[in-house]
């Protein structure tokens, strides 16, 4: 949750930046994002082990599948991500996934 809170934050915080802070914190998000991709890879995996056992409703795993697909294309090719939507995008994904996961344990 710590995490989503920081995301959160940042999203709101780069809507007010100028020019030259946002190619800046794009170079920043292109440098970090496979980090964030990688965290969201390994939480989406451990999400479809477990709800392989059917102990998630299938309404959740339509919401997961959904959201991890909705980021795949930033993790595939992040020079063309902008700050903003890498972030929000991340953000929304992880919280989704986190979420089922608590649902299942």
């Amino acid at each position: 949750m710590q995490r989503t809170a920081i995301l959160a934050a940042a999203a709101l915080a780069l809507s007010a930046c100028t020019t030259t802070q946002t190619a800046q914190i794009d170079t920043a998000i292109q440098t970090n994002l496979p980090k964030a991709c990688s965290a969201l890879e390994s939480g989406y995996t451990a999400f479809v082990v477990i709800a392989a056992t059917g102990k998630i409703k299938a309404s959740a795993v339509v919401k997961v599948d959904a959201a991890y697909q909705g980021v795949r294309p930033i993790c595939r090719d992040p020079a063309n991500t902008t700050a903003v939507d890498a972030l929000i995008r991340a953000a929304q994904a992880y919280v989704i996934v986190s979420t089922a996961l608590k649902q299942a344990e």
